[in-house]
């Protein structure tokens, strides 16, 4: 269960044990923080906060209690961190080249190569624009986590390195060029072992 399922999962339990709980006796306690024992400490805390509530009876509310301030506040950072990352990642995601995102990540073709522990001229194909679509599942799963974007980002990074393929040192005869070349080629000539071949062509 990720963060955000849990507190949604949290404040919907702890609401249904106010309505259920105005003032939670001992048994209803323990009923409720053996339902739910992941919640068991968050159970108690508001319990204490409805039993202070009934005995205060038609006294003036209290301020918000410190756990519900330090909770709202932690969510709120946590939105908008997640709407940074989404703008980061989403508008400006087709033009963003693989350069762009490993220097996003600060990290570059042979970091990245150990890694994930795949041959560097792999990586130095696919981002140079030599490697020709489609690219294998298990790069893409691979990269799309390490360069923390999304998949369409991927794909619209590497129809950038097609468009504009760069070669490292051109020959002094003939113009230089770039022969993409298919995902199972290059891995197949690449200087890793057969068991990792295997692996990244999903063979395994």
């Amino acid at each position: 269960m990720n963060e955000h399922n849990r507190m949604d999962e949290l404040d919907e339990v702890l609401f249904a044990f106010h309505r259920a709980c105005a003032n939670p006796s001992a048994d209803e306690i323990i009923a409720w923080t053996s339902r739910y024992p992941e919640f068991a400490d968050d159970i108690r805390a508001h319990a204490a906060i409805l039993k202070d509530w009934a005995v205060r009876g038609d006294l003036p509310a209290d301020e918000p209690h410190e756990l519900m301030l330090t909770r709202a506040r932690s969510r709120a950072l946590d939105a908008l961190y997640n709407a940074e990352v989404a703008e980061r990642s989403g508008a400006n995601t087709s033009q963003r080249s693989f350069e762009q995102m490993m220097q996003a990540r600060g990290t570059d073709v042979p970091e990245l190569a150990r890694e994930l522990g795949i041959a560097r001229s792999v990586l130095a194909d696919l981002v140079s624009g030599g490697m020709r679509p489609p690219a294998g599942r298990r790069l893409i799963d691979a990269l799309t986590y390490a360069l923390a974007v999304t998949e369409d980002g991927f794909q619209s990074a590497l129809q950038l390195a097609l468009r504009s393929p760069r070669l490292g040192h051109a020959k002094a005869d003939g113009t230089p060029s770039i022969v993409a070349r298919s995902y199972e080629e290059i891995i197949r000539d690449s200087p890793m072992p057969q068991e990792r071949q295997r692996y990244w062509l999903g063979e395994d």
